[in-house]
């Protein structure tokens, strides 16, 4: 875990540089949006790197002895600050990928609009969004301070690697919460992006008339595959996650409670 964590780390600081210092006069408007996006995108990644980081240092940490530092761990500072960052790191990567979905949708089906999300209006939607996901994400840390009862005492400190997720139908302090967050959120999600690239592909298909308009999509088309890619690997991460969530809640799955 460590090893990817620190790889994780890496790769994505080596993202975030090389957007940033790409000249604007090299890309268009359309990929300037695109260059915010993933940005965007790989700096969320790297909370869920920094997460990945503390957790492997806590397994380094409490190697051997575990049994009795467990309660201590799960009950720290740490343990809450690694869920939320990765509770905010998750939804921050689910939001940027719908959003780089309709973005590619909209530039493909329309490529002669105007109406189209430029670099400005990205960056406010954005920060928007990591305002509302920081905000939900780091509230069951401070619910003692703020007198909030409805999260327990320890919210993310539940299991061993600081998650709050619903894969059980053990319905402790805040699971309506998680619920919402991992299963409502993600799963409307991914939905939108489903629908996003199943518009360009009918789009695509049905748009054999033009040469002039195949030339103009060809460097869209270019960019929706690689986007593709990416959005398929993040639903291989929270696909299962959602599928069994889903299926425990409906007694399709008999999930333990130890899970």
């Amino acid at each position: 875990m460590m090893i990817i964590g620190l790889s994780s780390v890496i790769g994505n600081v080596v993202v975030i540089v090389s957007r940033k210092f790409k000249k604007d006069n090299d890309i268009n408007n359309v990929n300037k949006v695109q260059t915010t996006l993933i940005t965007n995108l790989a700096v969320s990644d790297l909370l869920m790197a920094i997460y990945l980081i503390i957790i492997a240092s806590a397994d380094i940490h409490f190697r051997g002895r575990y049994a009795t530092a467990a309660r201590d761990w799960k009950s720290s500072f740490l343990c809450s600050f690694a869920g939320a960052i990765s509770t905010l790191s998750g939804q921050c990567s689910v939001f940027t990928l719908m959003l780089l979905s309709v973005d590619r949708a909209i530039n493909i089906v329309n490529p002669f609009s105007t109406k189209r999300l430029n670099r400005t209006k990205c960056r406010i939607i954005i920060g928007f969004a990591w305002l509302f996901w920081i905000v939900l994400s780091f509230l069951p840390v401070t619910a003692k301070e703020l007198n909030l009862s409805y999260f327990g005492d320890n919210y993310y400190g539940k299991e061993s690697v600081c998650l709050a997720l619903p894969l059980t139908r053990s319905r402790w302090p805040g699971w309506e919460y998680a619920i919402t967050i991992f299963v409502a959120f993600n799963g409307i999600g991914f939905v939108v992006i489903a629908v996003s690239y199943l518009t360009i592909f009918l789009s695509v298909k049905r748009s054999g008339a033009t040469v002039n308009r195949r030339q103009m999509r060809k460097e869209q088309l270019k960019m929706a595959r690689k986007l593709g890619l990416i959005v398929f690997t993040d639903f291989c991460c929270w696909g299962p996650i959602i599928v069994m969530a889903i299926g425990s809640e409906m007694d399709w799955m008999g999930i333990p409670e130890e899970i």
